[in-house]
């Protein structure tokens, strides 16, 4: 395997952009990962670069920023932004205004975190937004584009969420139960979307990915053979 690729992963911070940088780290695709945010993470790595700052600056600081491979972990709550504008900031015009930019300094794939239901047609605003983020991505001519769409997600937090932390508790308990398309609406560990994020990109690196454009489904990262670290 090439170990000589670069990363760049937005939202570090989050549930499932901490597990992608530690998978990516592990991973031996890369010489260099880069993490771009506001906040510093807490870690230290020898192949671990860090781009602190607004979200809304990246034109600035990432440029003549270099990656083969970006995983895009942002995403937010409506609660949590307040309000619907600031949502869609977070969650559609930050990953696009990123992705246009590492596409111009010759990203080869963008991978990144949508949800399970995202439509540009849906009457919910959390899917229609998610479903615009897809459509838009899919203009922006990556080489790749790998689209997660998982269901409720599980795995340590620094803040506190009740509604999930309910529903994943009693997912827990029924998941044993739930199988083939009851998998779309179980819980799925953070680890584990990680786990395909970066086995997908290894996949591109080995030749054994052939699709321009991948979704995959909660079912489908409950269900893959990734085995992460």
């Amino acid at each position: 395997m090439k170990n000589n690729r670069i990363a760049l992963i937005l939202g570090a911070t989050g549930l499932i952009g901490g597990e992608c940088v530690r998978q990516a780290l592990a991973s031996g695709n890369y010489s260099e990962v880069i993490v771009f945010g506001r906040r510093k993470l807490s870690l230290a790595h020898s192949r671990l670069t860090q781009i602190v700052g607004p979200l809304a600056d990246a034109s600035k600081l990432l440029n003549g920023c270099k990656a083969h491979d970006v995983f895009c972990c942002l995403g937010t709550t409506i609660k949590k932004a307040k309000t619907k504008s600031a949502f869609k900031t977070i969650d559609y015009q930050y990953p696009v205004e990123i992705a246009e930019i590492m596409r111009e300094n010759g990203a080869e794939h963008f991978c990144v975190v949508s949800a399970a239901g995202a439509n540009p047609t849906s009457y919910f605003f959390y899917n229609r937004v998610k479903g615009e983020l897809e459509k838009t991505l899919q203009s922006l001519d990556y080489p790749y584009l790998t689209v997660m769409r998982p269901s409720l997600l599980t795995g340590e937090r620094d803040e506190y969420r009740l509604g999930e932390s309910v529903s994943a508790a009693v997912g827990s308990l029924i998941r044993p139960l739930m199988k083939g398309v009851l998998l779309e609406i179980s819980p799925v560990e953070a680890q584990k979307v990680a786990q395909v994020m970066v086995g997908e990109a290894e996949k591109l690196t080995n030749g054994l990915r052939y699709q321009n454009i991948l979704v995959i489904k909660s079912r489908q990262i409950q269900e893959s053979d990734y085995q992460g670290v």
